[in-house]
């Protein structure tokens, strides 16, 4: 099944791997560069999943995450955060009340995938 994905990460190299793999993957990709470039898409469209990268200059992905609660709570649940710090909680954390899927850079392609499908798509 094609997503609807929004991938946010201030590493450029890191979104156009991610977004040629998603593509290759038969999923719709679109980019931010950060937490406040992601809330002025979000604005406009909707997606099936967002993957958002935990640091990130600015705004990182755990203000990103309370925003969307606010502001598009119905997408929350489809949030997966990527990052760089070993987590002693594994793939999972807890941001108001739910879990939220966490990849440890770097992640396989098989995991990004297995997380993905953890997703149901909004339709």
């Amino acid at each position: 099944m094609a997503y609807r994905i929004l991938v946010v990460d201030d590493d450029a190299g890191a979104r156009a791997v991610l977004t040629a793999f998603l593509a290759q993957e038969g999923h719709r990709v679109e980019t931010a560069g950060n937490g406040l470039e992601a809330l002025e898409v979000l604005a406009g469209r909707s997606y099936d999943v967002i993957l958002s990268d935990l640091r990130m200059p600015g705004m990182g992905g755990d203000e990103l995450y309370r925003r969307i609660e606010r502001g598009w709570p119905h997408l929350a649940p489809r949030v997966i955060f990527m990052t760089a710090e070993q987590r002693s909680s594994g793939l999972q954390t807890q941001y108001g009340g739910a879990p939220v899927p966490i990849l440890t850079k770097p992640f396989t392609l098989g995991q990004l995938r297995q997380a993905i499908n953890s997703i149901s798509p909004l339709r």
